[in-house]
């Protein structure tokens, strides 16, 4: 009998993406999830390893519902082609403030839920989430609205248990300055009230926020306050991209095809696969997410770059010429 597959839901981040967005990080990621599962098989003498659709990764697409908008909105204003300049200025922007409108927001979480509904393999009860960008919030938000808000959980709605969370460049942490406070204006006390968390539901899962440090959209999200501290195993710092990409902010486009990210994501995925298909289990079990833990989050110091409002304009400039 089939234990099924480990579900990876896919959520993208602003702006266009085709449907074939996942496949280069697909590509990656089962040649660096195999290399794993044979590390594991030899250090701790397992059986054989799982099938080759023992993964099944879900494309979670909702750019279509902010496009739409968008298109509507230029096909109003202008009268022939868009300047490049200000067309990505409305997409990078366009989103963000779809976002915050409640039709917008309940269209694309059920553009989610039919993705998830359609394509999941629910015999596993295993579900990662991995996002990038502007996809963390709303993955976020969307695991919050099925679990947090109402009291459930996914498995539920999707039959499947939220067992791991990548958020990937998030700005997640930006959103606590959106959050209500009662009485008197207090700075920390609107971040202290950003207080309910999405939480991993499997005991042996992890939530691990990645960032790189020359990112200006990807921020370290821990140390917010006590309630995401103990949310988020690790804000884990990552160099992505090329050798000039991965010094300015166009590093916020290159998670997905990064094979340092892809490599701490499929560490993580063959343990899973590992632990279901292959008898990991027991003492070499918890031995093996410590080491990985410990390999994946060595100790960094805090992020030190200081952006001054002219490096900050100059680093930006450059982002939208790319």
């Amino acid at each position: 009998m089939s234990r099924g597959a480990l579900n990876v839901l896919l959520v993208h981040g602003i702006g266009d993406h085709p449907k074939e967005f996942v496949g280069e990080f697909e590509r990656q990621l089962r040649a660096d999830l195999q290399r794993r599962l044979n590390a594991l098989a030899r250090r701790y003498k397992l059986s054989a390893p799982p099938p080759a659709d023992a993964l099944n990764l879900i494309p979670g697409r909702w750019a279509p519902v902010t496009e739409g908008i968008q298109k509507e909105v230029e096909q109003r204003i202008f009268h022939g082609p868009v300047d490049f300049l200000r067309w990505f200025g409305m997409r990078f922007m366009g989103d963000v403030v779809a976002y915050q409108g409640r039709a917008v927001y309940d269209e694309i979480h059920r553009a989610l839920a039919a993705n998830l509904l359609d394509q999941v393999q629910p015999e596993s009860g295993h579900l990662t989430i991995i996002a990038h960008s502007l996809g963390a919030v709303v993955a976020s938000d969307f695991v919050y609205d099925h679990t947090e808000k109402i009291g459930s959980t996914l498995a539920d709605r999707f039959g499947v248990a939220f067992s791991n969370f990548f958020t990937l460049g998030s700005p997640l942490v930006l959103y606590a300055m959106q959050s209500s406070q009662d009485g008197a204006f207090d700075a920390g006390g609107v971040l202290d009230r950003f207080d309910r968390p999405v939480r991993v539901e499997s005991e042996d899962g992890v939530w691990l926020n990645l960032f790189a440090e020359p990112d200006i959209i990807g921020y370290p999200i821990r140390s917010i306050n006590r309630f995401y501290s103990g949310a988020v195993t690790a804000d884990v710092r990552v160099d992505v991209g090329d050798f000039w990409r991965r010094r300015s902010p166009l590093s916020h486009g290159r998670y997905w095809t990064d094979p340092h990210v892809n490599r701490i994501i499929a560490g993580k995925l063959a343990i899973d696969l590992a632990g279901l298909y292959m008898g990991l289990e027991g003492v070499n079990h918890r031995e093996a997410i410590a080491d990985y833990l410990k390999q994946i989050t060595p100790p960094y110091p805090q992020p030190t770059t200081k952006f001054g409002r002219a490096q900050v304009m100059n680093r930006l400039a450059r982002l939208a010429v790319w």
